[in-house]
């Protein structure tokens, strides 16, 4: 019988040995050309118009996933060999040569690569429609999509996974030829030491929830205001996240082991046991499983928020549904248009004079850009738009300052002093209020002083023509079917006048924020499948390891249901403990993106962490399921 013959006889009787290696070799496939057939897709660079400079979104997002599946892949093939090494040395017991022992290994990673490209780019073309329809009612768009073939996708996916087998293919034959066949016998006979716990681990234990502690902090009283913040935090974090698993989890089982009175309650004797034999060479695994789940868990409440958000976010930067320097006949070419388009109507009509002038900026202190505008126009604006603030001057020497959002810095103007020099006249005001909202569009926008009305006059009349700006700004009572009637607009205003729409910003917010999301599901899915993957198979080879002690316990007395029982309390701390430490780093995490983002993300926090839960419960259940037939065949 030739080696390939052997290679396909073993595939064909042991496909359950080779079923999760295939799955996640398949799986990483599919994700890969899935991601490279939306990113080359003509839909997609249609739909994008002039913002295929947005692209770089998906670049960006392809190499992560890229990178990823390698990742994935690798760490697969590893537990694969581990599980197949008893399996070689038996070959070479029986004859074999180390040379064919290794051709072997290749003969079986070639038929799996290649059943894991058909399947995956089969897959890949089967749902590809499906998601680029995804896509599209994201960034609200209606355009058809027909099912297509993509060449670069089929390219670049063979491409990455030849290389990636490739060097799989290598380690493993280096693997082989450089064992010994003892070694190779005793590969999964290695006894894990039991848990070493000292003083230092005390010590350290203390550290972990220190670091946790005031990392947690920060990111909810400093970090909101203050990005500088964000490097102590996210170290603070994964120090934290590291010295819990490798030292407080540690010392928690062990102390455990040592409550003799509770040890000898139902089945805690065998979980317990368990958890100090072999936690100490899977608590690595667990910190980086807690750390990359909490990435994951950040960067999806941050691009689905920001999703939701868009309209807020638009509405935040263009307060006005039209906008512009009111020059070269503004008004009548807009009322022109307007009457073109019966699908919106005007709600209200702002006109906006402001002066030009150089202050003295409260929170820098030295001359900075302001405008200056009277508190009767800025509270009508405020009216108008349904903003609840007012300027509330008490007196000529008090003003209100709007300033640009700054997250560099915590620091207040309110109770500091703002000099103006306008004219020929010098001002000293006293900063009574502040806040970050823009009244005009960002575009148009200076930091600006609010004054009494009478002093606003005394200015104006001060300060030369060129100095006045006037900007008009018109609510529109539906501005969501505003499309045609802005892109009319465009055409006919001149460039001085600097066209400013809401509809415009709420459109390329959909469509950035829109990408951002779809790629956050698709790298948060990657995370959660690896995840839960690397622990499957962590524990079915552990299960393989521990066979002999679990029919030991049967013959002495122990229930298929006790064994059960036990392995199910040892598992839960393999799945559940990584999640609730990303839960718990993700949450202080998110209440500062909320503060750095003005609105709230505890909701879709809550959303994503209930389905990340849910999906590592499947793997939880598969897994118990597959280490309970292991071990009870």
């Amino acid at each position: 019988m030739t080696l390939f013959s052997i290679t396909l006889n073993n595939i064909k009787k042991n496909f359950k040995n080779y079923g999760a290696y295939f799955l996640s070799s398949s799986f990483s496939v599919f994700v890969v050309y899935l991601f490279i057939a939306i990113l080359s897709s003509k839909n997609i660079q249609d739909e994008l118009g002039d913002m295929k400079k947005f692209i770089i979104v998906f670049n960006i997002g392809s190499v992560m996933i890229v990178f990823f599946s390698a990742f994935f892949i690798w760490y697969s093939n590893a537990f694969f060999i581990k599980a197949r090494k008893k399996e070689f040395a038996t070959y070479m017991l029986l004859g074999m040569s180390k040379k064919q022992v290794a051709k072997l290994s290749f003969y079986e990673n070639f038929i799996i690569m290649i059943l894991s490209l058909l399947t995956g780019i089969i897959f890949g073309l089967i749902f590809t429609k499906f998601f680029i329809m995804l896509l599209f009612f994201m960034i609200k768009t209606s355009s058809s999509v027909p099912f297509q073939w993509n060449t670069k996708a089929l390219e670049v996916s063979i491409l990455v996974f030849l290389i990636i087998f490739a060097v799989i293919n290598l380690h493993g034959s280096i693997l082989v030829r450089k064992s010994n066949l003892i070694d190779l016998f005793n590969a999964s006979k290695k006894i894990e030491r039991g848990l070493k716990v000292s003083f230092i681990t005390f010590i350290l234990s203390i550290v972990a929830v220190i670091c946790l502690a005031y990392g947690y902090y920060v990111a909810v009283k400093k970090l909101g205001s203050n990005l500088y913040m964000a490097p102590k935090v996210v170290l603070m974090v994964v120090l934290g996240t590291i010295l819990f698993f490798t030292s407080l989890t540690s010392l928690i089982i062990y102390l455990n082991k040592k409550n003799e009175k509770s040890l000898f309650k139902g089945t805690k004797l065998i979980s317990t046991a368990q958890l100090y034999q072999r936690y100490k060479g899977n608590a690595g695994t667990l910190s980086i499983i807690a750390i990359t789940t909490t990435i994951a868990l950040c960067a999806l409440v941050t691009c689905v928020g920001s999703y939701s958000k868009t309209a807020d976010n638009s509405r935040y930067m263009r307060p006005f549904s039209i906008e512009y320097f009111n020059t070269n006949n503004a008004d009548k070419i807009f009322q022109s248009t307007l009457s073109k388009h019966n699908e919106v109507s005007v709600k209200y009509r702002d006109n906006i004079e402001l002066l030009k002038t150089k202050a003295i900026d409260p929170l820098r202190n030295q001359p900075w850009d302001f405008y200056i505008i009277s508190q009767s126009e800025f509270d009508k604006i405020n009216n108008h738009q349904g903003v609840n603030r007012k300027a509330g001057l008490a007196n000529e020497k008090d003003c209100y300052f709007v300033q640009i959002q700054d997250f560099v810095t915590d620091k207040s103007a309110l109770g500091k002093k703002a000099a103006v020099n306008i004219g020929k006249q010098s001002y000293e005001f006293n900063v009574t209020g502040t806040d970050i909202k823009p009244y005009v569009a960002l575009d148009h926008f200076n930091e600006t002083l609010v004054v009494k009305d009478n002093i606003f006059n005394e200015m104006k009349a001060s300060v030369d023509k060129s100095d006045i700006v006037n900007i008009t700004g018109w609510t529109l009572k539906n501005d969501f079917k505003a499309e045609s009637f802005t892109a009319d607009l465009a055409h006919s205003l001149n460039k001085e006048n600097n066209l400013l729409t809401f509809y415009e910003h709420y459109k390329s917010g959909l469509k950035l924020l829109g990408m951002m999301a779809f790629i956050g599901l698709f790298i948060g899915l990657l995370f959660v499948t690896a995840a839960g993957s690397i622990i499957y198979f962590k524990m079915s080879m552990e299960a393989k390891e521990d066979k002999s002690k679990f029919i030991t316990m049967s013959k002495i007395g122990v229930s298929k249901k006790e064994i059960k029982r036990a392995v199910s309390k040892e598992l839960l701390l393999f799945f559940g403990v990584p999640l609730l430490i990303a839960a718990a780093n993700t949450y202080p995490a998110t209440l500062a993106l909320s503060d750095m983002l003005q609105f709230k993300l505890i909701k879709i926090y809550m959303v994503i962490l209930l389905v990340y839960a849910a999906v590592y419960c499947i793997y939880y259940f598969a897994t118990l399921n597959s280490y309970m037939k292991t071990v009870t065949e």
